[in-house]
């Protein structure tokens, strides 16, 4: 029996069943937990979410970025880019079903056996554990409400960049959605969020850290893992954080984290 978080997979299903397979999964005693953007980008995101929805019972997941981008394209909020390469899913008959199923994930989960935070993009510096869940059930449970469209319209734009500044509902939702899908960097002086930087954080103006760098962060009482940020190329990997997209999609790897023993497990792209 084994638990296991993969990184963003986004649609690289020749990848992920090499990975598959070489964790010898068994969904009869085995779960996965899938880090965010288990779509868009590779080449075959059909293939991936049928796979898992044949499975549901035996895998569960944190909303990225591109997961709800799928949501505000099937309802009209968005139109779909080309290069997301999404279309065999949205005219696909597991569309509905696929849509009811992101619905109920949530953006972060709490792993207290394991002693694992797992998200996509990271945990904003200001928030403890413990205000980050309470704050995150107003996501979950707009996501569920027969409202739910009316909430993932409101959720796009960067600000605000603090949650100080967060007055309306709507922009508390917008600001969790942001920091937990789309963070990198945060201004090191003010906390606040900034999306403009996305390389490497040795590449990154002096005024911005990486979120898991500022010196300000509380703490969190466990390991956050997380993907998003396929540039860091899973170079953190330590007590209190573990990096796990390593640029499947970019021709890297696909790696999972087992959480009984916290070892990583890698396939490459190709080969």
């Amino acid at each position: 029996m084994a638990t296991y978080v993969i990184g963003d997979v986004q649609g690289c299903y020749q990848a992920f069943q090499k990975l598959i397979r070489k964790l010898q999964f068994d969904p009869q005693i085995d779960h996965l937990i899938f880090a965010g953007d288990l779509i868009a980008r590779g080449p075959d995101s059909l293939a991936v979410t049928q796979w898992v929805l044949e499975h549901k019972d035996s895998c569960s997941a944190v909303l990225g970025n591109h997961d709800l981008n799928f949501l505000a394209v099937t309802c009209g909020l968005r139109d779909p880019k080309s290069e997301d390469r999404i279309q065999p899913l949205l005219e696909s008959s597991i569309c509905d079903s696929l849509i009811e199923w992101y619905r109920h994930c949530p953006l972060a989960m709490d792993l207290s056996t394991h002693g694992i935070l797992v998200v996509h993009a990271g945990v904003w510096p200001g928030f403890d554990r413990e205000t980050l869940m309470t704050e995150l059930n107003l996501v979950h449970q707009a996501l569920l409400s027969n409202t739910w469209i009316d909430s993932l319209a409101s959720i796009y734009g960067n600000k605000p960049a603090h949650y100080n500044d967060a007055i309306s509902n709507n922009d508390r939702i917008r600001f969790l959605i942001n920091a937990c899908t789309r963070m990198r960097f945060i201004d090191a002086s003010s906390l606040a969020l900034d999306f403009d930087c996305k390389t490497s954080p040795d590449m990154a103006p002096s005024h911005l850290s990486a979120w898991m760098d500022i010196p300000r962060r509380i703490a969190i009482d466990r390991t956050i893992v997380f993907g998003h940020w396929a540039t860091l190329n899973g170079a953190r990997y330590d007590q209190q954080f573990i990096a796990l997209d390593t640029g499947c999609v970019w021709g890297g790897h696909l790696t999972a984290l087992r959480l009984e023993d916290r070892q990583r497990i890698q396939v490459p792209t190709y080969g």
